[in-house]
């Protein structure tokens, strides 16, 4: 995408920075990508330098001031950007950028996570997603209901038109790698089966958790006896565990409050595991829109970027 030819239209450089992962886009005044670069350079992989490991990658681009979001904020990353309590506004997440110049005089923003606090529960945080939830509520800023954030740490987050209310982080990912790579389960389970959320057993897994309401914890230990005593396949029961563990986060959220009679929910995620969650939650009797990840986090960026004047306000 882009070329030298169309650089000079760049008015703003996009970031988004994870952990594994360095993304970043040069969009044009309207807010549409005209180039895009990426690095296995992820904050993980850094232990400073990151001015360098970022001029580098957008080397070949106007000097534009640039705005990033993920963990190249949190405390291992470029700067520290710190947390905004819900409920939360775009508004009050431009407020809180954490704003600075690079050693050339390059104007520079970091979007702040969010953090939720309740007497009732221990305290929740985000840091990244909450782009892509701008994103969305720049698209729908009427929207009134449940957006799920599937991944290593899955997000449920409860948003009201415009504002973003509270959230809750199931480690589903994390869980099922775990148990499935170096839990007593890893006997019973394998890989090469072909598509886990298109076998049976997945859904029967899902149906198990939030139909017949079998406890998280003991269906867990169903994944040996199913080997043991129904002599099921070990490709067949990884399919069964995937669906014990998103499951067991859909019955927890939904024994939350975070999913009802007439609930609005939208999945945003990588187009596979948008399709397990939407499989999952319609087998538990509801229905989800799947959304882009990625052309939200750069509709969210873009949005902040107008509200803190990195960018021209659209017309």
């Amino acid at each position: 995408m882009g070329t030298q030819a169309n650089y000079a239209g760049g008015k703003l450089i996009a970031v988004d920075w994870g952990t594994s992962r360095l993304r970043a886009w040069l969009v044009d005044g309207g807010g549409a990508a005209i180039a895009e670069a990426d690095s296995d350079q992820g904050i993980g992989a850094l232990s400073g330098g990151h001015e360098a490991v970022f001029e580098a990658l957008v080397a070949d681009w106007p000097k534009v001031p640039a705005i990033m979001a993920g963990m190249v904020g949190s405390r291992q990353g470029w700067r520290e950007a710190a947390y905004v309590p819900c409920p939360a506004t775009p508004a009050a997440l431009a407020a809180s950028f954490f704003r600075f110049s690079t050693g050339g005089g390059r104007p520079m923003a970091i979007v702040p996570g969010l953090v939720f606090h309740a007497a009732w529960r221990d305290g929740d945080v985000i840091r990244g997603e909450e782009t892509q939830m701008i994103g969305m509520i720049d698209r729908e800023p009427a929207f009134a209901g449940t957006v799920i954030m599937p991944g290593t740490h899955s997000k449920w987050v409860r948003i009201d038109r415009g504002t973003i209310v509270d959230f809750q982080t199931f480690i589903t990912g994390e869980l099922f790698a775990l148990l499935s790579e170096k839990s007593f389960l890893r006997h019973s389970v394998a890989g090469g089966g072909g598509d886990l959320v298109a076998s049976p057993d997945f859904g029967l897994a899902i149906e198990r958790t939030t139909g017949e309401a079998l406890p998280f914890l003991a269906s867990l230990f169903s994944v040996r006896t199913r080997q043991l005593l129904g002599n099921v396949s070990r490709e067949h029961n990884l399919a069964y565990l995937s669906g014990l563990v998103i499951g067991g986060e859909i019955a927890a959220a939904r024994d939350l409050g975070a999913l009802g009679p007439g609930t609005a929910i939208r999945i945003i995620g990588s187009r596979s595991l948008a399709r397990a969650y939407a499989n999952a939650l319609e087998v538990a009797g509801f229905d989800a829109e799947a959304l882009d990840g990625s052309e939200l986090v750069l509709d969210g960026l873009t949005h902040l970027a107008r509200t803190i004047g990195f960018l021209e306000k659209a017309a």
